[in-house]
C-alpha cells in the first residue's frame, strides 16, 4: 500500500512495512530526511547525463528521484502508479522507492546485463549526502556484494580505452584494455578502414563492456564514428579529458 502526499504538499519518503519481508513494497511517508534528500538533489547535483542512475540509501530502502524514478517505474515496476510527487509546486520532484531485493535486481540489469548506464549511491553522513559508491559495466567492484552475493561472477568485466585519428587519409586506431582476471594490460595500434571494421571485430573478441574515450574528440568526425561503433557493439562510452591520454605519464602510472 502506498500513502499519498500530505495536504500541505510536504515531501515524501519511503519506509518498508516490515523489515522481515524484503519483497514488501516501501510505503511513502513524510519526514525531515526526505526533505534533505530533495534539497541535495535540487541544489547539489548535476543532471546533464541521463545515463547516470542515482540511488539514495535510506538503510531499509532506496529512493530514486526525477527522470531516474520515471525510468525505473517504466522498466522495472512496469507501472507509473508507484511514482509519487515529492514536494509541491514548481519544485516538485518525482520519486520512487525500492526495497533492497529490487535494488539488487536493478543493479544487475543495469551493470551486468546492460551497457547503457552507470550507477551512483549516496548516503547520509552526519547530515550531508555524499557519494559512497559508483559503478559502471566495466567497474563492478564497488557492488560485488550486491551483485554476486548468491552466485559467482560469471565473467570478469573488461574495460578498454580507444582513440581514433585520421592522418594522411589513413584511419589509425590506438587500443588498450585491462583484463582483471588475468591481471594484464594490453595495447595495440593498427590501421583501419573508414567504417572501423577491424576495431569492431576487436571489440567483439575482447568482450569489453565499457570504453574510455576522449571527451574533446566527440565533435570530430572520427570521434563520432568511434562512438557509433561502440553503440553498435553495445559498449558504454565513458568520457575523460584528452590530457588523460597523454603518454608522458605511462611510466609513472605503471610504476
Amino acid at each position: 500500500t502506498l500513502k499519498a502526499s500530505s495536504e500541505d504538499g510536504s515531501s515524501l519518503c519511503c519506509k518498508t512495512t516490515t523489515m522481515e519481508n524484503q519483497s514488501a513494497q516501501p510505503v511513502l511517508q513524510s519526514d525531515d530526511k526526505t526533505r534533505s534528500v530533495l534539497n541535495f538533489y535540487r541544489n547539489k547535483l548535476s543532471h546533464d547525463d541521463p545515463r547516470v542512475i542515482r540511488f539514495f540509501d535510506r538503510k531499509e530502502y532506496y529512493t530514486v528521484l526525477g527522470p531516474n524514478a520515471l525510468f525505473l517505474a517504466r522498466e522495472f515496476y512496469k507501472t507509473s502508479t508507484v511514482v509519487k510527487e515529492l514536494g509541491s509546486g514548481d519544485t516538485a520532484v518525482q520519486g520512487v522507492a525500492l526495497n533492497r531485493s529490487l535494488f539488487n535486481n536493478v543493479l544487475r540489469a543495469l551493470l551486468v546485463d546492460g551497457t547503457e548506464h552507470t550507477v551512483e549511491v549516496y548516503e547520509d553522513q552526519q547530515g550531508s549526502w555524499r557519494l559512497t559508491k559508483s559503478g559502471s559495466p566495466g567497474k563492478l567492484g564497488p557492488f560485488e556484494e550486491e551483485l554476486f552475493q548468491f552466485s559467482e561472477m560469471a565473467e570478469t568485466p573488461v574495460v578498454m580505452a580507444a582513440r581514433v585519428a585520421v592522418r594522411d587519409g589513413q584511419w589509425e586506431v590506438a587500443l588498450a584494455y585491462a583484463d582483471i582476471s588475468a591481471r594484464s594490460l594490453s595495447a595495440t595500434h593498427f590501421l583501419d578502414d573508414d567504417r572501423l571494421c577491424a576495431l569492431e571485430a576487436a571489440l567483439m573478441q575482447i568482450g569489453a563492456k565499457e570504453c574510455v574515450v576522449a571527451r574533446e574528440a566527440q565533435a570530430s568526425f572520427e570521434g563520432r564514428r568511434l562512438r557509433d561503433v561502440l553503440a553498435r557493439c553495445g559498449v558504454l562510452a565513458t568520457e575523460r579529458k584528452s590530457s588523460d591520454f597523454n603518454p608522458k605519464d605511462v611510466p609513472q602510472d605503471l610504476g
